[in-house]
């Protein structure tokens, strides 16, 4: 066959033909297996797009070994500038022409892929097309999701994040088609429409036949769920949470849609032990990162399932994975807070001191050195807030306009586009956070394009982010932590400091171990 020739590959055979490409069986040569691949039609012209589509494919890679995703061997890019992806085999097709399923099977895929779901947004990766076609039956029968990076591929001069091009209209969350980029809330509707459609035989909002238009989809995104008929109201009232037209109505997070559909009540299995009309709230762990000086832990949060998840409830109460005393930790930890609370802002004058202290002291030890002067207004302004060199490691790495935050700063979980922080969300550090700044800088003027793995190729950066900053950034109880139980991450431009017009970074780090650290780790000094 001469339709396409990809290197190291041998092309058998058509597999099956879409919208945006063709997808053939080939054997790949050096290791005589098998695979899928996946040429898109869509060309990729510049440069700086192929660097994206693969950093997009690289971090999807990282998916890997997860029993519900399709794994990805291989991408590239052809002469003619159409992007491939070179997959498993999965010769039983998609979930696309199995028709209607019952609901213990919808509810069993359901947690598969809300599980391969989780995992992703864990690394940071978003899918973006989610619907029965791209959940395929793999070789012993378990379902995958697939095309994790294709969904980025970038027509000439867009990027797909903000158009329309890369949907597919019956399964895209309603915010997509005002042009609103992807998020982890946007994936949680696909993956929810999907689960209806498996179950009603049509999409969400669709008729049972019959094709709508785009502005008519648009029109029904403010029309009511209809109940299927013979699906439990638990059931729906899952399928409602999950495809609520604001996102901010929606599950938060995949894993809390998994968690809903593991308790469902479906044929002769146990009922559901908590109310899933009411939001289920999941505290989002710490995605894996790679530390400048140590490899990364293992998966922190969503560890993926060996076998199928049983839809039958717990018959005990949860088992609790705190410590002993946690909830008296808590307390004690709570009066700790507040005591230093009371430290910082009442016995420090306005200038950061110790009242009654030497100013050359700087109030954090003698002999430390003068004091820096009190960060001016356009240093708050270009680095979005308040910011102190004076006992601030960051500070000392030459040339790097490094400084430290004057005030904690702790953030949510992290969801990366492209190289781009598309969805970070800032804490109160007295409560459960995830990330805490420790340095925060300038992009050197080298760096032309602020994408994640650019800015860690950059030496300066590497130096401000690395383990021997964030270690000497510590103080109090987060001494009391190993180095190799930290993680750092190198934090793009938020789309805050975007919109603002802020060229910064910022370092962050977080515990991998159970422990976690009351409070701030880094700041106040």
């Amino acid at each position: 066959m001469s339709a396409v020739s990809v290197p190291g590959y041998e092309v058998i055979d058509v597999l099956g033909r879409g919208g945006f490409g063709v997808v053939y069986r080939a054997r790949q040569v050096t290791v005589d297996r098998e695979v899928a691949v996946k040429v898109d039609s869509r060309l990729i012209l510049d440069d700086r797009d192929q660097r994206r589509f693969l950093r997009e494919v690289r971090a999807a890679g990282r998916l890997s070994g997860h029993p519900h995703v399709v794994e990805i061997y291989d991408a590239g890019v052809l002469p003619d500038a159409r992007p491939y992806l070179v997959m498993e085999l999965c010769a039983g097709g998609s979930l696309a022409e199995r028709g209607r399923m019952s609901p213990r099977e919808v509810a069993e895929i359901g947690q598969k892929i809300a599980d391969a779901l989780a995992a992703a947004h864990d690394l940071g990766v978003l899918h973006r097309d989610i619907k029965p076609g791209n959940i395929l039956v793999k070789r012993y029968g378990t379902v995958g999701l697939a095309d994790f990076g294709l969904a980025a591929v970038v027509e000439a001069g867009r990027d797909s994040s903000v158009t329309l091009a890369a949907l597919t209209p019956a399964y895209a969350a309603p915010e997509a088609f005002h042009l609103h980029p992807p998020t982890v809330q946007s994936d949680v509707y696909a993956l929810t429409a999907t689960l209806y459609t498996l179950l009603a035989g049509y999409p969400p909002r669709f008729p049972a036949s019959g094709e709508l238009s785009v502005p008519e989809i648009v029109r029904r995104h403010d029309s009511p769920i209809e109940d299927i008929p013979g699906i439990a109201p638990q059931f729906m009232a899952i399928l409602r949470r999950g495809l609520a037209k604001d996102p901010a109505h929606r599950y938060q997070e995949a894993a809390a849609l998994r968690a809903d559909l593991s308790q469902l009540t479906v044929g002769d299995h146990a009922g559901p032990r908590h109310a899933v009309t009411s939001p289920v709230t999941t505290v989002a762990g710490p995605r894996l990162s790679v530390p400048p000086h140590h490899p990364p832990p293992a998966h922190p949060s969503n560890p993926p399932s060996t076998g199928p998840v049983p839809l039958q409830a717990p018959t005990g109460p949860p088992r609790s994975t705190r410590r002993p005393l946690v909830v008296a930790g808590a307390a004690l930890a709570a009066v700790v807070v507040l005591l230093a609370a009371v430290w910082y802002f009442v016995i420090r004058d306005d200038n950061g001191n110790v009242s009654g202290a030497d100013p050359g002291t700087g109030g954090i030890a003698a002999g430390s050195g003068s004091a820096s002067p009190s960060p001016t207004v356009d240093d708050t302004a270009r680095y979005g807030v308040p910011t102190v060199t004076e006992g601030c490691p960051a500070a000392e790495v030459p040339d790097a306009r490094a400084r430290c935050t004057k005030r904690a700063q702790c953030w949510s979980g992290i969801v990366m586009i492209q190289g781009q922080l598309n969805s970070i969300r800032e804490l109160p550090c007295e409560e459960g956070h995830v990330f805490e700044t420790f340095a925060i800088s300038v992009v050197p003027p080298e760096v032309v394009d602020p994408y994640q793995d650019l800015l860690a190729a950059n030496p300066s950066v590497r130096k401000v982010c690395s383990q021997e900053t964030m270690l000497a950034s510590r103080f109090g109880e987060a001494l009391d932590h190993s180095p190799d139980s930290w993680s750092i991450e190198i934090l793009p431009p938020t789309p805050d400091d975007r919109e603002q017009g802020r060229d910064i970074y910022r370092c962050v780090a977080t515990l991998t171990s159970e422990e976690g650290v009351t409070g701030s780790a880094f700041r106040p000094r």
